[in-house]
């Protein structure tokens, strides 16, 4: 038996006439691989490990799921892709990102079975509550079931740029607050719509975070090289005027109900018009390897405590104020504090012998 174990060559058995038991197809060390991988596809395999809690099968029955896919009655049908995790304000976690992906892989099964519903023909975007999306929560409480890899920014990241396999055109609904994560979400779809209270700010830089979601390319696409260096490195928030100034939105309405009904509106104009699939075309093809070092220079940053370091930071006044007060309490501290040297001397006062006032001599009754 042990003479039938042995590997194939490349030749035939000269005693049988035939290969050995175990040949190339059975033995993966006499594989050869042909395919190349990247640094950043590389260097992700090292997150996986072994499983933190239990297991966690989609979205928690009891509780609201924290992205919603719906399908409007409409003709033609428009798919709706909502933010729903109003409790942390749409901001992105392990949790939120598990839905979105649990979402958007009903969406991609739905587009394989046309014949279930009516096929959607453009898409919406948008999120419930005050703000889109504020970007990354610092602090976030995970349900239990996650893994080494579900809490990297490389799984975290995935569902959100996974609306660019749809291939349809689509039209992202935006309101509130969108920092950091909420841009670069927002960035992967070809048309923006804001409402006239919104402010877009990338804050990368002050909060020690790198472009994520392929928005190291993104930026320059949509606003040119110039207004990306601009943007980027200055690090300032902006209104919606100079978002549509700079091309970064390419409408603005009066409310956050108005705008998301604009939204709807133009796709599914989009979707009745022929020429509508076109739009698909304007962002180009996905830079996966750019998404997984992007990915990974996120992880290298978190585990070098420089992301989110200066959140519920103060500004300097605030803490030359802060230290100016602490200084006076401490001196009146201080103040109200029975001093040493005092009851030193109350005790050298008290070991001396008193005084006794002199007696005055009594003169005799005249």
């Amino acid at each position: 038996m042990a003479a039938e174990l042995k590997t194939w060559d490349g030749s035939l058995d000269e005693e049988k006439g035939r290969r050995a038991l175990l040949g190339a197809h059975l033995l993966p060390n006499r594989y050869n691989k042909v395919c190349t991988m990247g640094p950043g596809q590389a260097l992700m395999w090292g997150i996986s490990a072994k499983p933190i809690n239990t297991l966690q099968f989609g979205p928690d029955c009891p509780e609201d799921s924290r992205h919603r896919v719906l399908i409007t009655k409409t003709t033609p049908p428009v798919l709706l892709l909502e933010l729903n995790a109003v409790a942390t304000f749409n901001m992105m976690d392990a949790d939120t990102s598990q839905d979105i992906l649990y979402g958007m892989d009903a969406v991609l099964q739905l587009l394989k079975s046309p014949k279930t519903v009516n096929k959607p023909l453009a898409y919406v975007i948008q999120g419930s509550g005050p703000h889109f999306c504020p970007g990354g929560n610092p602090n976030p409480k995970l349900y239990p079931g996650h893994i080494a890899l579900t809490v990297n920014q490389y799984a975290g990241y995935l569902p959100f740029i996974r609306c660019r396999e749809i291939a349809l055109p689509g039209i992202c609904a935006l309101h509130g607050s969108m920092v950091g994560g909420g841009v670069a979400y927002s960035l992967n779809n070809p048309v923006r719509f804001a409402d006239s209270k919104a402010s877009a700010c990338f804050g990368n830089l002050s909060r020690g975070a790198v472009p994520g979601m392929v928005l190291s390319s993104n930026i320059p696409q949509a606003l040119g090289l110039q207004g990306a260096l601009d943007i980027y490195l200055t690090d300032s928030t902006y209104s919606t005027y100079a978002c549509v100034k700079a091309g970064y939105l390419h409408g603005v309405q009066s409310s956050i109900s108005g705008v998301k009904q604009e939204a709807l509106k133009q796709a599914r104009r989009l979707g009745q018009s022929p020429l509508g699939m076109r739009i698909v075309g304007i962002k180009p093809e996905l830079d996966v390897e750019r998404f997984g070092l992007e990915a990974w220079a996120i992880d290298l940053g978190a585990r070098t405590e420089g992301v989110f370091r200066n959140v519920g930071g103060k500004s300097p006044k605030e803490r030359e104020a802060e230290a100016k007060a602490q200084e006076a309490a401490k001196k009146a501290g201080e103040d109200d504090k029975p001093k040493q040297e005092d009851w030193n001397e109350w005790r050298r006062r008290q070991i001396q012998p008193k005084k006794r006032p002199k007696r005055r001599a009594k003169r005799p009754a005249g």
